[in-house]
């Protein structure tokens, strides 16, 4: 018994996508599979000798009604990466047209859908079909099968999919629960989410692989807000901090060097683990720097100096996160000094001195004839 079915994808339907485009949407697919159920095993094998390219899950059966697009069963699942409906059958599509094969063995139904293109009758257009074939099987679960698959494009995998290049690559990574933070030098600045590779421009010192449900991707399912994400690797190197997995000293690493992994402690300095690295950031300028005061500019440097303090610049992100520290210092310093100036004058005079750089002209030419009328 044979059934088709012509799918309403032409040709050219997402024309700038390649084989790792395809194959990601598959990876994806079992990977999700999986997450959705533990004993759904997910496995990739490649055989040389055929050139065929096999995605095996343990216990998937596919509906035929997977086949009409917009048809998910992971839509608002926070835990999978796949929500739209489109995966195999857009791979599908892709494969065919650079002239690969695309077969699924629909083990657990006793079906083999194999895919082809055809000009339809009644589109009048090349569009995609797939064939079901009534096939008995004592085979388990699902197989994708991709024919004419050369070594290289295989060994190409590992550059999107994080899985397969640990098994070629010893990956230190620290846990959280975001995600894990990839420490090879190697994988600096790869964003991952669920351990697809995802394209995103971003300045991060450490790779990440976070999970689906902290980082959305955007429909082409290759790219991501760098701004969450942002939010969130300060999240995660906050966590691995207070979990003894980082040093603070690593946060001050990246803070010189201004790497985007803490560019939003900044802001999120509300935030319980942020605060506590906040802490740790203050013991640590206290321990290197005694009784002195962290600045970000040259102006506030000039203020401590005016006081007769000790200024220290300090990389952007720290002195932001350490502003209040530098504000409460400085009134202290301006308070605790005023005995030694006598004069009310002296004292206005300082105070403009240590606020020059932060007042208009205007402002200042005003404020230094008040002051001469004080003579």
């Amino acid at each position: 018994m044979t059934e088709t079915y012509e799918l309403t994808l032409t040709e050219n339907y997402v024309s700038d996508w390649d084989f790792y485009d395809a194959i990601r949407e598959l990876i994806q697919n079992g990977t999700d599979q999986e997450i959705l159920d533990k004993s759904n095993h997910f496995d990739m094998i490649y055989d040389p000798g055929e050139k065929v390219l096999r995605f095996i899950n343990a216990t998937s059966k596919l509906k035929i009604n997977t086949l009409l697009l917009g048809r998910s069963s992971k839509t608002n699942n926070s835990d999978t990466v796949g929500q739209f409906g489109e995966g195999y059958k857009i791979a599908a599509l892709v494969l065919n047209r650079i002239g690969k094969t695309f077969t699924i063995y629909n083990n657990n139904k006793n079906e083999v859908w194999t895919s082809k293109f055809i000009n339809s009758k009644k589109w009048l257009e090349k569009i995609l079909q797939f064939t079901v074939t009534k096939k008995e099987t004592d085979n388990k679960g699902l197989v994708i099968e991709v024919g004419n698959v050369t070594y290289w494009e295989y060994e190409g995998i590992a550059d999107i999919w994080l899985q397969r290049y640990e098994e070629k690559n010893d990956v230190e990574k620290i846990h959280t629960m975001y995600g894990e933070i990839l420490l090879n030098d190697e994988l600096s600045g790869r964003i991952f989410v669920n351990g697809l590779s995802v394209n995103s421009k971003n300045e991060m010192h450490y790779g990440y692989n976070f999970k689906p449900k902290y980082i959305k991707l955007e429909r082409d399912r290759r790219t991501c807000d760098d701004w969450e994400m942002g939010y969130v690797t300060t999240r995660m190197i906050c966590e691995a901090v207070l979990a003894g997995s980082l040093s603070i000293y690593e946060v001050t690493k990246l803070a010189d060097m201004d790497a985007k992994d803490i560019y939003h402690m900044s802001f999120a300095y509300y935030e319980e683990n942020v605060s506590k690295v906040k802490e740790l950031l203050l013991q640590q300028f206290d321990t290197q720097y005694l009784d002195s005061i962290p600045v970000e500019t040259q102006d506030e440097y000039n203020r401590v100096k005016t006081y007769g303090g000790k200024p220290v610049i300090v990389p952007q992100p720290i002195a932001r996160m350490l502003k209040d520290t530098m504000r409460a210092r400085i009134k202290k310093l301006s308070m605790e000094n005023l005995d030694d100036i006598p004069t009310v004058k002296e004292q206005l005079e300082r105070w403009l001195n240590a606020w020059f750089g932060e007042l208009p002209g205007d402002a200042i030419d005003e404020f230094r004839n008040i002051l001469k009328k004080m003579d």
